[in-house]
């Protein structure tokens, strides 16, 4: 089988970036520069995603046994959108390796129910994977769209990451697991216990801003609302991302 794909730059605290549904770690490109001159950066391309697109993704526990030989000792894991929760799932299965967290964009479940009135709506996801089967490329663009969404963006450098990562896409059946992922990951009563930051947008139409308030009663203490960013802080507020990571780093 063939391994995931990973790519190591820097000096300094180990950095693990776990990135988002459908993407790949091109995504990072914003912000790897400033990174690396501050931490041992590892980019990983997901299972399934980007160069490692040959391997299965699968169900959660599938993709964090596949992901825990890549974590270094004494990681600090920088998980976006759905690399939040794998990100959460590798703290509970490594609590010796992994000791910190930054969740970006991402949240303890995803989906909404009686009991989390912080996520999406379950049809959300469902219409996702529907289009999935009949518009690949369509449903990953309007994804992508989707997340810079009521934000002043650079509609050109926009085009050009979408660019630069639709040339490496995810498979289609990686794309359906990291759905289902999305849709039954629940870590919602189960707080991880390492120090953790949470970076949030106020503007995000994926992750709802009252998690903001939801987070502390589940005993995290270092939540930030960018309150004119949206589902994709690194890449539209770049800087005042980098101080929040910054200050998290120098802390932990």
């Amino acid at each position: 089988m063939s391994a995931l794909y990973t790519k190591t730059e820097g000096q300094g605290r180990p950095v693990v970036l776990l990135h988002g549904w459908g993407m790949n770690s091109h995504v990072w490109q914003p912000i790897l520069p400033e990174l690396a001159k501050i931490a041992r950066v590892t980019c990983i391309d997901l299972p399934g995603h980007g160069r490692s697109h040959k391997l299965p993704l699968g169900l959660l526990e599938t993709a964090i046994d596949q992901l825990a030989d890549t974590i270094p000792q004494d990681a600090i894991l920088l998980g976006w959108s759905l690399g939040g929760l794998l990100a959460q799932g590798l703290a509970h299965a490594l609590p010796d390796r992994v000791s910190g967290l930054i969740q970006i964009a991402s949240t303890p479940k995803f989906v909404a129910d009686a009991h989390w009135q912080h996520g999406l709506a379950p049809e959300v996801l469902v219409n996702f994977a529907s289009n999935l089967q009949t518009d690949y490329q369509g449903t990953v663009k309007r994804f992508f769209a989707l997340q810079f969404l009521g934000v002043k963006v650079d509609s050109r450098a926009v085009n050009a990451l979408r660019e630069q990562i639709m040339a490496h896409p995810a498979s289609q059946q990686a794309l359906a697991d990291g759905l289902n992922i999305l849709a039954t990951a629940d870590f919602s009563r189960m707080p991880f216990k390492q120090p953790g930051l949470w970076i949030l947008g106020r503007l995000d139409k994926l992750i709802p801003a009252s998690l903001a308030d939801a987070l502390p009663e589940m005993g995290y203490k270092h939540i930030a609302l960018l309150n004119s960013a949206a589902h994709v802080p690194f890449a539209t507020h770049p800087e005042l991302f980098m101080e929040h990571v910054r200050a998290f780093l120098d802390a932990s």
